[in-house]
């Protein structure tokens, strides 16, 4: 089924990995949470596999390959500043709920806060799960590219929200990636951001890359 592909990360918390992208799907007491949904295909049949609980849907952020398949759930929550970008570039747009800047989503099983960390995107989100010490960073975080081309990408922002979580630091120790390597070391953060100031002070530099429809500088 669309090769979807499900690891346990730990109790209640899983790994739906589609082709390059992955979502996150954790199960509470009365109902789940869902991470992103991927590229699209048969998503809410392959989570009905797995649990009957009612499914709230979060986005990180609005690129295709985090909102397919999004109109087979009822609740979606995402950032405001993600709405008009989702609006014209979705195949199947729904309506969204807006969720904000310390937020708490509270399944029982897990409880996480809202982070606002713009740059990749102007509304990315992160989640943190403080009790468990974890933090699910969408795109923003990862060992591997990280796009900052096209319209509303915004290294500045993207350095501030690093500093803004290098402030957190102390309250997680995890983070889980939309891309790549699943989990990292918090420090992984301090990297981005030490990475984003050398790109801003002209301390490295791109080069052409072909990636899907055509080349970018990466």
């Amino acid at each position: 089924m669309e090769n979807y592909k499900i690891n346990k990360i730990k109790q209640n918390f899983y790994g739906i990995e589609q082709g390059h992208v992955r979502s996150f799907l954790i199960v509470g007491d009365k109902e789940a949470l869902l991470v992103d949904t991927g590229l699209g295909g048969r998503l809410r049949e392959f989570i009905e596999g797995v649990t009957v609980l009612p499914i709230t849907v979060i986005f990180t952020h609005a690129d295709n390959d985090h909102t397919g398949s999004a109109e087979q759930f009822e609740r979606r929550l995402m950032h405001p500043s993600e709405f008009d970008y989702y609006k014209c570039h979705a195949e199947k747009s729904v309506t969204m709920e807006p969720v904000w800047e310390g937020d708490i989503i509270d399944i029982g099983t897990y409880c996480f806060e809202i982070i606002l960390i713009p740059g990749h995107t102007p509304g990315s989100i992160a989640l943190l799960e403080n009790e468990k010490r974890f933090l699910i960073g969408g795109d923003s975080i990862q060992i591997g590219s990280i796009f900052m081309f096209g319209n509303g990408r915004n290294f500045h922002a993207y350095r501030a929200s690093m500093k803004k979580l290098i402030g957190r630091i102390n309250e997680f120790d995890t983070v889980y990636a939309s891309h790549n390597v699943l989990s990292m070391d918090a420090n992984t953060i301090n990297t981005l951001y030490d990475a984003a100031g050398k790109v801003m002070e002209n301390k490295v530099y791109g080069r052409p890359e072909e990636r899907f429809d055509g080349k970018v500088k990466c």
